[in-house]
């Protein structure tokens, strides 16, 4: 199994991205998985044009010579593409759509319709896994929906409020978080499957009484700085 992971945070390693991109990748490499990983920030990306060449002129390749000319390759040959994202203003970090938008190269520019939703055919026949694990500062699940809807076939790990991991014995507001996020790295590394009790770990949900208590928690930091 391969597996290749970004980080779009640009906080890189210093952010709760990083500390659940670690765990899923722990748990991968308990099953002997060849693991990748990047920071997004640090990638030189541009961004699309739209000019379509990578349809008509030059099928599968782009006009830009940057380092999506290794990435696209990656992302068919591996089985498993794990993306790191903060939620900014409700939607996915913009350096991670920036990249997003360049995988454009590995649609065909043919439609079909399928289940009465239009979609292009891929350029490659490989079914490559898509683990989307996405972070937020509102204790709500409405602030992925956005970036649900960008991937909705991909597995998902959405912790809001994700700063309670920093605080000391915030854990205890999400037990066994961390520990599933694990499970599935090496779930999805093992059997490429999860079950939907497992899933269903992976998207954190609080209480009303807890949403409360972290909405007093951060105005009374908010009014310390």
């Amino acid at each position: 199994m391969k597996i290749l992971a970004f980080n779009a945070s640009p906080r890189k390693s210093h952010g709760i991205t990083e500390i659940i991109m670690k765990k899923f990748l722990e748990g991968a490499e308990d099953t002997g998985a060849e693991i990748e990983s990047h920071y997004v920030v640090d990638l030189d990306i541009n961004g699309c044009t739209g000019c379509f060449s990578c349809w008509w002129k030059t099928p599968g390749k782009c006009i830009h010579r940057d380092d999506m000319d290794w990435i696209l390759p990656k992302m068919t040959e591996y089985d498993v593409v794990y993306l790191g994202t903060p939620i900014f203003h409700y939607n996915i970090i913009h350096y991670l759509q920036r990249m997003r938008e360049r995988t454009l190269p590995l649609s065909m520019p043919e439609m079909y319709i399928s289940e009465d939703e239009t979609h292009h055919t891929g350029r490659h026949k490989k079914q490559v896994h898509t683990v989307l694990a996405a972070v937020c500062g509102f204790p709500d699940q409405i602030n992925f929906n956005q970036a649900k809807g960008l991937f909705p076939s991909a597995t998902h790990i959405m912790l809001p409020y994700a700063q309670i991991l920093m605080y000391q014995g915030g854990e205890r507001f999400v037990p066994g978080f961390l520990d599933s996020v694990k499970k599935a790295g090496y779930e999805l590394a093992k059997k490429r499957k999860l079950t939907e009790e497992h899933r269903a770990k992976l998207v954190v949900e609080y209480s009303d009484d807890v949403k409360k208590e972290m909405v007093e928690w951060h105005n009374e930091m908010s009014k310390r700085m």
